[in-house]
């Protein structure tokens, strides 16, 4: 399985130099302006983890009213957490390196947009296709924005050093928004997700302590889930505004969980603006999930990420623009520093973790 996994990727990193190269070949019209952008991401906590995400971004108009979008991504992880550590890998830890790219097509016509694309992503014992198109229509004088998404994936899930594993995971998600500007100073939005899932959902490394024995996870095959979001946003004054959502979710297994996102932004200066953003995070656990098995169950699980928790970030964000850059018609700059922690009410391992996300971001015009 993981010979099978590494042809593709070797090919991954080819593919996505070419695309970059078309999309910096001069534009069709002349008039149109294209754009780079280069982000950096940074997670780090305290139970051992850190993940640096690189991530290159293309943007160009190929014909009129046509643009192209290319991203490529790569995660570089290294873990050694609780649980991996006590019921996952013998070797106390993995590192692991993720690459992803995909691509995009958007037209405009009038006030309707129409696009689609195709994206793929491989690592050592994982690779996944996505493949997504979405409509968008403007009315009564682009005062109100109705968006409709449609995507679809498919997976083939491996176990490094194990030939004879081989699993297959589907889904089909969508997603629909209702965007409308209330006032000139005032815009809400709200969005409805629908996602479901059909195949191996469980981790093939991790196994499950019941009674005095282990077992390995299990997972229902099928998983629908729903969410509801609403969002506003309001300019206080010329320099001053805010942002406020409110997330409900819940799905087949049992999981239901509210989300709460408040920013503020500030215009600092002419190229200098600032966001100060909270979020609060809480969700019950799956049905099936326990803190301890005294006996064995249908499905089992030790994935804390489905157990009752709690979670808090906050953080700023700086960001400065400059009209001319050397040869590039317009720069943006932007830096965020954020602080999370998770409580995990029904996890034996770990009873909470914290630690810091830091980003930064180049996007450059021509």
């Amino acid at each position: 399985m993981a010979h099978l996994l590494s042809r593709p990727g070797q090919h991954l990193v080819q593919w996505a130099v070419l695309l970059l190269f078309i999309l910096t070949l001069p534009a069709s019209d002349p008039k149109a302006e294209d754009r780079i952008t280069s982000r950096l991401s940074v997670y780090t906590d305290d139970d051992s983890t850190t993940i640096v995400s690189p991530m290159l971004i293309l943007q160009k108009d190929i014909f009129e009213e046509t643009s192209m979008n290319v991203q490529y991504l790569t995660d570089i992880q290294s873990c050694a957490s609780v649980d991996v550590v006590s019921t996952a890998s013998p070797s106390r830890g993995y590192n692991e390196t993720r690459h992803s790219i995909s691509g995009s097509l958007s037209h405009r016509r009038g006030l309707t947009t129409v696009g689609g694309g195709y994206g793929y992503s491989t690592e050592n014992d994982y690779f996944s296709h996505h493949v997504a198109g979405n409509i968008s229509q403007e009315l009564f004088q682009r005062n109100l924005t109705l968006d409709l998404s449609v995507s679809y994936r498919w997976d083939e899930i491996g176990r490094v050093k194990d030939e004879l594993f081989s699993e297959r995971l589907k889904g089909v998600t969508t997603s629909f928004s209702v965007t409308q500007t209330i006032s000139p100073r005032l815009i809400g939005q709200f969005v409805y997700f629908l996602e479901h899932l059909e195949g191996y959902q469980s981790s093939p490394y991790r196994a499950v302590p019941v009674a005095d024995f282990s077992v390995p996870e299990t997972h229902p095959d099928g998983r629908t889930r729903h969410s509801v979001t609403g969002r506003l946003k309001e300019a206080l004054s010329d320099r001053w505004s805010a942002e406020q959502s409110l997330r409900f979710y819940f799905d087949s297994w049992g999981l239901n969980a509210e989300t709460l996102l408040l920013q503020l932004y500030c215009q600092v200066s002419k190229p200098v603006s600032a966001r100060l953003r909270y979020r609060f995070h809480n969700q019950d656990g799956a049905d099936f999930y326990r803190e301890h098995y005294a006996s064995l169950q249908e499905f089992v699980s030790g994935d804390r990420e489905l157990s009752s928790l709690q979670s808090h970030l906050v953080g700023p964000q700086v960001v400065l623009e400059l009209e001319k850059l050397w040869i590039f018609s317009g720069a943006t700059l932007d830096l965020k520093l954020e602080y999370f922690r998770i409580d995990y009410e029904e996890y034996a391992l770990l009873e909470n973790k914290e630690g810091f996300l830091l980003g930064t971001g180049f996007d450059f015009s021509y």
